[in-house]
């Protein structure tokens, strides 16, 4: 069973669009602070099907018509996961054009509401198509706008739309509707997306995001509001990404640019790539390694950072400085990490690992190294911060606390062989997490290597545990990040999707097509 684009995004839309008008119809709109473009859209469906070539099914459709048989249970996956499924089968590649350069825009409201248009200017009459499917189907005619008909997808505070001759409109409301048919009449530019340059082959989506837009609102959720308290006190003026899927490898691009007196905490050197040698690829959850900067204005600035992040919390707004609290605890400890640790301090790696035979773990352990420039700073390190601050602590949550020092390093381990785990792999660097960063063009300052599998599944009906599966054998998703021409860049990429598809559909039940 298959469906077109035009069923396809019907339910995509009934799942995923149809949300409640967060505010009055006569609200201004503001700017936004997350536009998405999508970018050759129907090679990226292209794409999506190649990683289907040789499995058990030959897309996303037929594999979920093929699960939906073998488990007799049509509804056991959310509507959403069902409706994007159904928009990939080979017949309906070449109508994803209709998506071709499709912008969202996503606003938010002084109290946190988030607001959101999008247009299509390239609709070929599927999209305007579905929309008065739609609208005859439960939505209903709204009051025009400027003479442009104005259509709900849904009950009353659903999705709006509008079909002009210059493309098709969406919006949470009418205000936003508004701007969207705004847009499309005047051709408006979008914002700039000159941090990151585009091949005319690149397919994917484009997107860029103005941190001095977003809103934060403790009462909704303290930890946005503390993201968005960290981006401003960081500096950051504009972040551009883009997301592909090439060949069988996902990535994300990502280029930050941030305020000309941007934070000393910002700067910092490269990493030295046997940082990620005390992590064994085989028995490896999660492993980071980070530079610091060097000097009192890296400190000073990174400190004054995590306090605005700390205090947006209103709960913590009127404790005293973090930096202060932290020497306090320290100096209760007999440590002076003003004098002893940061300004020795030059980096810091830590994973997650595994401990034991890596096929029959015993448990989960770990592992953190401290980095300093000469062996005597990490001597001192170790003599007066790590011991004193460990002592009479040697076990937590059942578990043994160790440390010993290793040239310029400290390493502290929490677990039964956790440090044993470390120095092993230090041994056989070649088959280690550093492996798995790779070179760059430009100098590496912050590195991550994460294994899928430790992602919490959501229980689908019995398709949990293949995923469980195939996420435990699938390629590390490696991240790497730098500063280039006053730019902040990172990269994130997920390889050997394919064989991880083919891997699942081997699990996952799966019945015979029926016949014709």
């Amino acid at each position: 069973m298959t469906l077109n684009i035009k069923q396809g995004s019907r339910l995509f839309l009934s799942a995923a669009l149809i949300v409640p008008a967060l505010a009055r119809a006569d609200d201004k709109a503001v700017e936004p602070a997350l536009v998405v473009r999508a970018v050759g859209p129907d090679r990226q469906a292209e794409a999506v099907l190649k990683l289907f070539e040789g499995s058990k099914a030959p897309s996303p459709a037929a594999a979920m018509a093929n699960w939906r048989r073998a488990t007799g249970n049509p509804d056991g996956l959310p509507k959403a996961v069902q409706a994007v499924a159904a928009m990939f089968n080979p017949e309906m590649v070449a109508e994803w054009r209709a998506f071709r350069d499709v912008v969202l825009a996503v606003r938010f409201e002084p109290n946190g509401a988030m607001q959101w248009s999008a247009v299509a200017p390239h609709d070929d009459g599927t999209l305007a198509a579905m929309v008065t499917s739609m609208r005859l189907s439960g939505g209903g005619d709204e009051p025009p706008l400027a003479g442009t008909p104005v259509e709900r997808m849904g009950e009353e505070g659903s999705a709006l739309a509008a079909v002009t001759p210059r493309g098709t409109a969406f919006a949470s409301r009418r205000a936003e509707l508004a701007g969207a048919l705004d847009r499309l009449s005047k051709q408006e530019p979008e914002p700039s997306f000159d941090l990151l340059a585009l091949t005319p082959e690149d397919s994917g989506f484009r997107f860029v995001l103005d941190p001095s837009r977003l809103v934060a609102d403790p009462a909704r959720s303290v930890i946005p509001s503390q993201v968005v308290a960290g981006l401003k006190a960081a500096g950051l003026k504009t972040s551009a990404g883009f997301l592909s899927l090439r060949g069988d490898r996902l990535g994300l691009d990502l280029a930050s640019r941030f305020a000309a007196e941007r934070p000393a905490m910002l700067d910092t050197p490269a990493i030295d790539p046997t940082w990620l040698s005390w992590f064994p690829v085989d028995s490896t959850l999660a492993a980071v390694a980070l530079a610091t900067g060097r000097g009192a204005a890296f400190w000073d600035s990174l400190f004054e950072i995590a306090d605005r992040i700390d205090r947006a919390d209103p709960d913590r707004a009127q404790l005293q400085p973090l930096r202060v609290r932290i020497n306090l605890m320290a100096t209760l400890r007999g440590v002076r990490p003003e004098v002893d640790l940061w300004p020795l301090l030059r980096g810091v790696s830590a994973g997650v690992v595994l401990l034991g035979d890596p096929n029959m773990p015993v448990g989960v352990g770990v592992v953190v190294a401290l980095h300093a420039e000469r062996p005597e700073d990490a001597e001192r390190i170790h003599r007066r911060v790590i011991q004193p601050a460990l002592a009479g602590r040697e076990r937590f949550a059942d578990q043994p606390i160790k440390s010993i020092v290793r040239g310029g390093m400290v390493l502290v381990g929490w677990g039964e062989g956790a440090i044993a785990t470390a120095l092993k792999s230090a041994e056989a660097p070649e088959q280690s997490a550093a492996t798995l960063i790779g070179r760059d063009d430009h100098p590496i300052s912050r590195a991550g290597v994460f294994r899928p599998s430790v992602v919490d599944v959501t229980r689908f009906d019995g398709a949990d545990l293949a995923l469980t599966v195939m996420l435990a054998q699938s390629e590390f998703i490696v991240w790497k990040g730098g500063w280039a021409r006053e730019k902040a860049w990172d990269v994130v990429r997920w390889g050997d999707l394919k064989r991880s598809v083919a891997r699942f559909l081997e699990i996952v039940p799966q019945a015979p097509p029926e016949a014709p």
